[in-house]
């Protein structure tokens, strides 16, 4: 069990470890992670650090003083506006895509003959690569949907159950090593399934605050999404609620992170209480000073918000298995809620003095379990 996760294929020198980092195209919650990994490798002695991603990836790590190879072909799916899966689209994505795999897997081969490591989330063609101990970090477990959600049930039987068991049989036969991450308390044992990774807190609450201009009775809200159904009729309600909310509530105070794009439809609208950005690079350490976030589904932005401790309002996409799911799962357990009337989910969360933090909290945040194991000093 336990000892699985400390052997190594070659049993590299741990005191001059070498590591390739490898965040698959799809979600930028996957590079996240692997910034968090490489911020901690970075201040490590003797640690070297190669990012292999896709030029996307790498432009979103350049801040880290570490060495890359946008060369990996990696895994991309296609969405509509309303964040369902395009199917027939993926599919033949994906045929494409599979196409250069096998140059992927020689990049990385050949990457074997210089590093020790590599930490794959969640590249399945790169899953074992010989001559490389491997730690594959991914978060998909198996959930007991209701017997009629037929959807749901073919989700996590097609694709949650083979990854699942494809980890665990490699982590038997001790090819390979799982970093299985989940946020449902009575899962995370630290043994099998672990706490989100998510990056290092850098700056205190109380510095960004000071930098946002908020006293100690002013609520901050993060917006990190707009909901996903884009129908003409409600475009831009969100944006409306917002502003009226900080015309109202003058102690409410909304910083909005998104596209450019977004952010100019609304207009001139910004006010003392209500700002947009379009990137913010540390969003980690905002979201850990806020009150509040608003945000689409994805496992990334809601592990860090669960771990900072802060409540969350989601928009759920219906159709997108994953996100939908990742959305159940945040109001089921108590994270947060999933928008219905946004305005009004709003106002009743901020003064909801009383909210408890969540029992995630008390495990740490999974970068600390996979610092150690990624050592050898996990016991």
């Amino acid at each position: 069990m336990l000892s699985r996760l400390k052997k190594s294929i070659h049993n590299p020198d741990y005191s001059c470890m070498r590591v390739v980092l490898c965040p698959t195209n799809e979600g930028y919650g996957h590079a996240m992670r692997a910034s968090a990994i490489a911020s901690r490798l970075v201040r490590m002695n003797n640690k070297e650090c190669l990012v292999f991603s896709d030029k996307k990836k790498v432009r979103r790590l350049s801040d880290l003083n570490l060495m890359y190879n946008s060369g990996l072909h990696g895994v991309n799916y296609v969405y509509r506006k309303n964040g369902d899966l395009n199917t027939i689209q993926t599919v033949l994505r994906l045929l494409y895509d599979g196409l250069n795999f096998p140059l992927d897997f020689l990049k990385t081969l050949i990457m074997g003959m210089e590093y020790d490591v590599l930490v794959n989330d969640y590249n399945p063609h790169l899953s074992y690569v010989p001559g490389m101990r491997t730690i594959n970090i991914s978060h998909y477990l198996p959930y007991k949907y209701k017997w009629h959600d037929l959807r749901m049930r073919f989700y996590t039987n097609i694709i949650e159950t083979p990854i699942v068991f494809a980890e665990r049989t490699r982590s038997f036969l001790k090819i390979s090593e799982s970093f299985i991450m989940d946020f449902r308390p009575e899962l995370v044992d630290c043994e099998k399934v672990f706490p989100p990774i998510v990056k290092d807190v850098t700056r205190s609450k109380s510095e960004i605050r000071r930098e946002l201009g908020l006293s100690k009775r002013d609520r901050l809200i993060i917006v990190l999404g707009r909901p996903y159904e884009d129908k003409k009729k409600d475009r831009n309600n969100d944006f409306r609620i917002y502003r009226r909310l900080a015309f109202e509530h003058p102690y409410i105070f909304f910083l909005v992170v998104l596209p450019v794009q977004d952010s100019r439809e609304i207009g001139d609208e910004a006010s003392r209480n209500l700002k947009f950005a379009g990137y913010i690079p540390d969003i980690h350490n905002y979201i850990n000073a806020s009150n509040l976030i608003i945000a689409r589904s994805g496992f990334g932005t809601i592990s860090e918000t669960i771990i900072y401790g802060v409540p969350m309002i989601t928009f759920q996409a219906k159709s997108h298995m994953e996100k939908r799911k990742n959305a159940t799962l945040v109001q089921d357990y108590g994270y947060g809620k999933i928008a219905e009337n946004l305005e009004k989910d709003i106002v009743n969360m901020i003064e909801e003095s009383d909210h408890s933090s969540n029992e995630m909290l008390k495990l740490g945040n999974g970068l600390d379990y996979f610092m150690e194991i990624l050592s050898g000093n996990y016991f």
